[in-house]
This record gives C-alpha cells, sequence and structure tokens, in this order.
C-alpha cells in the first residue's frame, strides 16, 4: 500500500507572490531608516559621527548616535566639561535630546526615542549638564538630512 503524500504543493504563483511579498516589506523596512555619517569636524578632526534614525510602527522616531574617536571635552580648547546633542525638528524647533559620555576608548553613544521627526543633529560643547540652549562651540553636525 502506498502513503499519500500530505504535503501541500504550492503552485508558482503562490510561490511568485511570496517572494515578492518578502522583497517588498524588506524594502518599506529599509525606506523607513536613515544613515546620516557627519562630515569631518574642524574642531574634533578625527571623530567620526554615524546617526541612525528609525520610524517605528506608532510613528516615533528611534535615534542611535554613534561617535568613535571623540576627545575628552577637557581637551577641547577651551575646556568644556561635556557634549550635549541636539536635535533640529520639523515642527518644534531645536531640542536637546542628551548628553554624550566619551568612555576610556574614545567612544561615545546615545539612543533615544522622539514623536518628533528630525531633520538635523548637532553636537556642542558645554560647561553644564542641563543646558536648553546651544551654545555656539559646534563640534559635529549632520548638516540638514537629504530625503
Amino acid at each position: 500500500m502506498k502513503k499519500k503524500d500530505t504535503k501541500k504543493k504550492t503552485l508558482p504563483i503562490e510561490s511568485a507572490f511570496r517572494v515578492l511579498s518578502f522583497i517588498f516589506a524588506a524594502i518599506l523596512i529599509s525606506a523607513c531608516s536613515k544613515d546620516i555619517v557627519f562630515p569631518n569636524s574642524e574642531v574634533v578632526p578625527a571623530a567620526e559621527a554615524v546617526l541612525k534614525i528609525d520610524e517605528n510602527s506608532s510613528n516615533n522616531y528611534e535615534v542611535k548616535l554613534v561617535v568613535e574617536n571623540l576627545a575628552a571635552p577637557e581637551r577641547l580648547t577651551p575646556s568644556r566639561r561635556n557634549y550635549v546633542v541636539w536635535m533640529v525638528t520639523k515642527k518644534h524647533g531645536t531640542i536637546n535630546i542628551g548628553n554624550l559620555k566619551v568612555n576610556r576608548k574614545n567612544k561615545a553613544e546615545l539612543e533615544t526615542m522622539t514623536p518628533y521627526e528630525p531633520i538635523r543633529v548637532f553636537i556642542t560643547a558645554e560647561d553644564g549638564d542641563e543646558v536648553v540652549l546651544p551654545s555656539t562651540q559646534v563640534v559635529l553636525d549632520s548638516g540638514k538630512f537629504k530625503k
């Protein structure tokens, strides 16, 4: 007696639809993500900053900033206490999104979430921890994001 083949056979059109659906989903996911590499800085020329912005399903923006080869703020001229990351938004102006703490390997990271759509991110050197306005000592600047 022969065993019945219980495997469901897929039609070529179903297989093609699955492949196209996967490709479309991958394109949608990558279209919502932005990777921005900051240009070189005159203030901290060795610093390399990369910003990643993802819009999630709740229409919030996940922001991750990684800066390598960043000198400690005390080594700047004039010397400062810390770095502050600022985000320029479409409708809510410039907001402080956090401080950057430089580790022993001269690396700093910041991850945050915001409901505001960012159009530019920049980092300033500051004397205080909780500043509400950026100083004029801009250390790194993404420039306005290209669409």
